[in-house]
């Protein structure tokens, strides 16, 4: 059981006490849900359509693909554009390209993966996937062409992180991922918080853009001047691109915002609380994880469901914003399939969602 529910872990020595019990009570009984979510769990990847054309009635309509700005190359069978407008794409050359190992296995007629410690099995025909031994639903369905397995678009991004683009006018698709040497790299850059910038007399919105879609978060100056500073600071030095949610409870939280991708990295400082809240948590509030007091630095946690109001029996926790627009992505996010991480919580995202730009405007 954890101890804090916002922790950075490893660094949650002597902390949260007198908080253990209530907090317990709460996740254990959001992670309960999430057991029983996981035995048949339904995982709609972005927003395919419910079946595949077959591979007789397939459009002609084929598109060229690029990682990171290189063409991939298909020596036979092409990427193409299927009746219901999905982009179908050769798995083995785009997971190649990414650093992915793949085979078949023909008894089962499945493609297998590997890929930082997951194994993803992919079924021909079938609306599932398995990651991990979990099952999650897709709802366009793979297809074997040629001997080779092609699978929707979206699946790609969503198992790999990748941010991907669509050029109309050229049929072409841009796949982005920031590889994990260079987010990792990030981890303990500073050595001192930002000095203060903003003017808390403004507003400021910060669009966080992922490959699971785009969400608008406004910013509370007037409540946390210091958090929002940190938080802008750290965005506008494209801290925050790569960095993965690390840490999701479905109808509570979820985390990011470290370069590690475990809960124990950071900046390489901290910074005080900004305490009482000023208003209570609930869904779509933004705050800051913690070691205990004082102990901010780069990740934060978005509350995704009811479960997170109990929270304001406890608000030891600086509110620095609000999602105002995109809470269907925040919700997508916390559907992710997730499986039990190293300290038996289970809170461990399946599938990584990335986060690729935040985006600050000034008002």
């Amino acid at each position: 059981m954890c101890s804090n529910p916002f922790r950075e872990s490893g660094r949650e020595k002597g902390f949260g006490k007198e908080n253990s019990k209530y907090i317990n009570k709460m996740t254990m009984q959001a992670l309960e849900e999430k057991k029983m979510r996981n035995k048949a769990i339904t995982t709609i990847l972005c927003s395919m359509l419910l079946l595949t054309a077959p591979v007789s009635a397939v459009s002609a309509n084929e598109v060229t693909i690029s990682v990171n700005g290189v063409t991939v190359d298909f020596p036979d069978v092409k990427p193409y554009v299927n009746d219901d407008g999905r982009t179908m794409v050769p798995l083995r050359f785009i997971s190649e390209q990414l650093g992915a190992q793949v085979r078949w296995n023909e008894s089962e007629q499945m493609a297998l993966i590997q890929y930082r410690g997951k194994t993803i099995a992919i079924p021909i025909g079938q609306p599932k996937a398995y990651i991990n031994g979990v099952t999650a639903t897709i709802d366009t369905t793979a297809v074997r062409q040629d001997g080779r397995v092609l699978v929707p678009l979206q699946l790609i991004s969503a198992v790999y992180g990748a941010k991907a683009g669509w050029d109309g006018e050229t049929n072409r698709v841009t796949l982005q991922v920031i590889p994990e040497k260079t987010v990792i790299a990030k981890n303990n850059k500073y050595d001192k918080p930002p000095a203060m910038t903003i003017d808390p007399g403004k507003e400021y919105h910060a669009t966080v853009r992922t490959n699971a879609g785009d969400f608008t978060i406004k910013l509370r100056p007037q409540d946390a001047p210091r958090t929002v500073n940190n938080f802008l600071f750290l965005a506008r030095e494209r801290f925050y691109d790569g960095i993965r949610f690390h840490r999701i409870i479905g109808d509570f939280m979820i985390q990011t915002g470290d370069p590690l991708g475990k809960g124990t990295g950071g900046p390489g400082y901290r910074f005080a609380d900004e305490l009482p809240v000023k208003i209570p948590y609930g869904p779509g509030v933004v705050a800051m994880a913690n070691a205990g007091p004082d102990t901010n630095g780069s990740q934060f946690f978005i509350c995704t469901g009811d479960a997170a109001k109990n929270l304001n029996s406890n608000p030891n926790y600086t509110i620095f914003g609000e999602v105002i627009g995109g809470m269907d992505v925040v919700k997508r996010i916390a559907d992710t399939p997730v499986e039990a991480g190293p300290g038996g919580e289970i809170s461990q995202p399946l599938l990584d969602t990335v986060i690729y730009e935040v985006r600050v405007e000034e008002q």
